[in-house]
């Protein structure tokens, strides 16, 4: 892979020309995650905003040549990406912004954002050789990885939760993967699905952990870009877990700004539920004293989005520092305001979103309400997951139908 350099080591901006060739997970040297850097003097002499306008391909492979595969002969044959990005209108009127956008990453094949990510961990896969993939997931990764394996014919094992919401394990049990779930947390499920993959050489899409979800991830502030005429929004809101979703968007939008595609760079929120916020802390412990290293602790994580519950965030520092580098911040939010989003969303935009999903959008709310946004600024929330994710959540903002006998006389009590 020509348009590849090497790697860089996240905390200590170590450069290494690792052999791109093979699956490298950590450095060798340090122990820690690893972010792939691309040749983009080689990539801008082909790879052009006017050559994507001729490309009919609406996919994250339209972006092929800053992604991290050698061909497109291994692609899976699911739409992947290109999902739409929709001009609020009604929500907008209400927290009187002019800019706001929902950019709906549950119409993916399995639902999810985690799909752009899976995409690419799984077609480096399979490019290496691999006989089987794995991973630990709370039920969307792992429903992603199972979905896009299946459709390919790759065995997938995955590592969940007990916990984890019923609709997520029923998708990694209809997609075929062997599902193991494990009597603990997410961390649990990460840590020992990291053993086994290290036991049996098994292929491991772990988030924070295979550096290559990150470059899967960067496809959707690509779409961003593309979808706003090749303009950066000014401040783009996602829901964080581990952080490898807003690291993944961040590091999209600075590949285009290298590549002279944008001019610009948009400031990146960070939103967590109060109940798993070890990223809001760093964050804002960072704001307090900008010369100490980011530190990012662990939580109890107990919060109602799923998604988002992590007690140790595996790709914490990277979030930390999309944050501080775009001049961004991070905000939390009730598991109450999440829950108050779906319903917002659901009743005002026509968007179903999982509680993770629905955060973005809370965040959003919050910062509008404190009179930090501005009215023409635009906005992006990124909403990562469907509401068919996560019935039961939805139900407790939902309300009760109208029962009813099957007459006429009964429906016309209730017509106003």
């Amino acid at each position: 892979m020509k348009h590849i350099k090497g790697f860089k080591s996240v905390l200590s901006d170590v450069f290494y020309r690792y052999n791109p060739d093979k699956i490298w997970y950590q450095c060798e040297k340090t122990g820690e995650n690893l972010e792939v850097i691309y040749d983009y003097d080689l990539i801008r002499k082909t790879f052009t905003r006017e050559s994507l306008a001729n490309n009919r391909d609406f996919s994250i492979w339209r972006y092929a040549p800053m992604l991290p595969v050698k061909t497109l002969d291994h692609i899976p044959p699911l739409q992947i990406g290109w999902t739409p990005l929709y001009k609020s209108k009604k929500l907008a009127k209400e927290l009187g912004l002019t800019g706001l956008m929902f950019k709906d990453d549950g119409r993916n094949p399995s639902a999810s954002f985690k799909d752009r990510a899976s995409a690419i961990a799984l077609v480096r896969a399979i490019e290496d050789g691999a006989k089987i993939v794995t991973g630990a997931s709370t039920g969307n990764a792992g429903s992603s990885m199972a979905c896009l394996s299946a459709s390919v014919g790759m065995p997938a094992v995955i590592f969940v939760p007990e916990k984890a919401p019923v609709a997520k394990i029923a998708q990694l049990l209809i997609f075929g993967a062997k599902v193991f779930a494990v009597k603990g947390t997410y961390d649990d499920a990460f840590d020992l699905c990291l053993k086994v993959s290290q036991e049996f050489g098994w292929v491991c899409r772990n988030t924070g952990y295979n550096p290559y979800t990150r470059e899967g991830k960067k496809t959707c502030a690509f779409e961003i870009c593309e979808q706003l005429g090749w303009k950066a929004p000014d401040r783009v809101f996602v829901s964080v877990g581990d952080g490898n979703i807003i690291s993944g968007i961040w590091k999209g939008f600075k590949d285009l700004k290298e590549l002279g595609f944008i001019d610009r760079l948009p400031k990146m929120f960070a939103v967590q539920s109060d109940e798993s916020n070890a990223i809001y802390q760093a964050v804002k412990g960072c704001k307090l004293d900008n010369t100490a290293p980011i530190n990012v602790c662990a939580v109890k994580a107990t919060t109602v989005a799923d998604s988002i519950s992590v007690d140790i965030p595996r790709d914490g520092v990277m979030a930390v520092k999309a944050v501080i580098e775009s001049g961004g911040d991070a905000v939390q939010v009730t598991d109450e305001e999440i829950l108050d989003a779906i319903k917002s969303l659901g009743n005002k935009e026509g968007i179903f979103a999982e509680p993770a999903g629905a955060a973005a959008y809370a965040g959003v709310k919050k910062v509008t309400l404190l009179g930090d946004l501005g009215e023409d600024e635009t906005v992006v929330a990124v909403i990562t997951g469907n509401g068919l994710k996560d019935v039961a959540n939805a139900l407790k903002v939902a309300g009760e139908p109208v029962k009813i006998e099957p007459t006429l006389e009964d429906v016309k009590k209730y017509i106003q």
